[in-house]
């Protein structure tokens, strides 16, 4: 017994891993700041096709029972889930029914995620821009006025 627990000590003691110091953590890179356009951009882009669908859906299909909802940005296809039915011309919808339930949902979520786009474009945490210092140009050259006590004319300045 005591050699079988000397074999599972030495075991465990040659197995186990030398553990050194931990190495710094690299700090962390964000995008840069030119990114937040960007982001923004692709938010309303986002937003503004799934708003599209959602009003092109409303005006071609206005006989269905919440369509009207749906020309409501962000929160009218919650509306018209709240309103969602089968349209009098046809009772026995059935699938249509969930269907449509479905693609108002999807419709919606995608309102929303255009919107979170917008807000962490807004909000996000941005590299900041390196100071560098602003090189001359090789050669400039620009026309200055002369005004001395005798007459006015015009020079040209420059660097070379």
């Amino acid at each position: 017994m005591k050699s079988a627990a000397l074999a599972v000590a030495a075991a465990l003691a040659l197995t186990a891993a030398s553990v050194g110091a931990e190495e710094p953590a690299a700090p962390p890179r964000y995008p840069p700041s030119s990114a937040r356009t960007k982001v923004i951009v692709g938010g309303v882009a986002v937003t503004a096709l799934a708003y599209g669908a959602a009003f092109l859906a409303a005006t071609s299909w206005p006989e269905v029972p919440g369509s009207s909802e749906l020309k409501i940005p962000i929160a009218g296809p919650w509306m018209a889930l709240a309103k969602s039915g089968c349209a009098a011309d046809d009772p026995d919808c059935g699938a249509k029914l969930y269907l449509r339930g479905a693609l108002t949902v999807v419709g919606g979520l995608a309102q929303l995620a255009g919107l979170g786009l917008v807000a962490e474009g807004i909000f996000m945490t941005t590299e900041a821009r390196s100071a560098q210092p602003v090189e001359p140009a090789a050669l400039t050259v620009r026309p200055a006025p002369v005004i001395t006590a005798t007459g006015v004319g015009l020079g040209v300045v420059g660097t070379f």
